[in-house]
């Protein structure tokens, strides 16, 4: 597995405009592999006041066309193995983590059809990702969780003229992994829907404790 990340510049049509219908980047980290198509996961993450697309895959991946489309001047990009971190994980670990999310839950309409909708209070957002947490392998350490930023999602997907809406939730606290595997897989493959548009990656580091 690798972890990628292209330092974003915000000036850049390009960058604009994909920052406002986030298929454009889909299309551009799909491209980025070569051979059989793959599910990657990505994100946009702010760190230390810096933008970056980041990546997790099962290969390897030639982040030059994103650099070229969305990067800073002269950044090609960077990608780390993160097969370490992942074999660092064992039962009662404590990590720090982030997820972006799209949290939503079934409601009834009234031809009896469930109709999926957002949660749109913080409250019910950290509940749903308590439930997560319960099927993922984990558990979230009381009174660390915090939605960092919650936003929506607003495109047209291709040429279609049908709108796209979708709520982008990030989430940032400390977890107690309980299940070796299934957490693991929670990390490979993600979590909660919105995978194709940014949402679902699961990243850990060190409490430093």
């Amino acid at each position: 597995m690798y972890l990628s990340r292209v330092p974003l510049d915000l000036s850049k049509r390009k960058t604009q405009i994909a920052m406002a219908s986030p298929n454009k980047f889909h299309g551009a980290v799909e491209e980025s592999f070569s051979g059989n198509r793959e599910r990657n996961l990505w994100r946009i993450d702010t760190l230390k006041g810096k933008m970056y697309l980041m990546i997790l895959s099962v290969s390897k991946p030639d982040l030059s066309g994103i650099a070229e489309q969305f990067g800073e001047r002269g950044a090609c990009g960077e990608t780390r193995e993160y097969d370490g971190l992942l074999n660092r994980i064992k039962e009662g670990s404590v990590w720090h983590f982030r997820l972006a999310a799209n949290p939503v839950h079934s409601m009834k309409t009234e031809s009896g059809r469930g109709k999926v909708v957002a949660h749109i209070s913080e409250k019910y957002q950290i509940e749903w990702l308590k439930r997560q947490a319960e099927k993922r392998g984990f558990r979230l350490l009381p009174d660390t969780v915090c939605v960092r930023e919650s936003n929506w999602k607003i495109f047209s997907k291709h040429n279609s003229r049908q709108k796209v809406r979708l709520l982008e939730v990030t989430f940032e606290g400390i977890l107690q992994v309980e299940n070796t595997d299934i957490f693991k897989d929670s990390l490979l493959h993600g979590i909660g829907r919105g995978k194709a548009y940014g949402m679902g990656l699961l990243t850990i580091a060190g409490t430093g404790a």
